[in-house]
């Protein structure tokens, strides 16, 4: 039960003090003509960091608008780059594939000559009876 009485009490003085230091920040701000005159300071430098910011921010908006323009750009020109090459590597394919398949056409012709060849060759071989 102590424990929950000095818990008490430490609050009670924490938040004595912080009213107090409250209480002097506003009678040193609002009371005295050096107080006036830090506060219109301190008013003047925030409203001067709050413009810096909304230009910074201003800045990178635009920033962020061109550097998405010269992606689509980018992207544009990359696409364009592939359609390009995919057209030459189908003919390239295309070629390719014609010569292959002309010489397996030369293979086979080769073999039905070798094969004809050979047919004639066992037909003159004379039976044996």
């Amino acid at each position: 039960m102590s424990d929950k009485c000095c818990e008490n009490d430490n609050k009670f003085w924490f938040g004595f003090f912080f009213g107090g230091l409250l209480g002097a920040m506003l009678l040193f701000f609002m009371g005295t003509k050096e107080g006036k005159k830090a506060g219109k300071q301190i008013k003047d430098r925030g409203e001067d960091m709050i413009d810096e910011i909304q230009d910074r921010l201003e800045d990178l908006k635009i920033r962020g608008k061109e550097l998405a323009q010269q992606g689509e750009e980018l992207k544009e020109e990359v696409v364009e780059k592939i359609q390009d090459n995919k057209e030459k590597l189908t003919d390239d394919a295309k070629t390719k594939i014609d010569t292959v398949l002309a010489h397996i056409e030369e293979i086979q012709e080769r073999g039905r000559e070798a094969t004809a060849n050979i047919r004639k060759e066992f037909k003159n071989i004379p039976k044996k009876s």
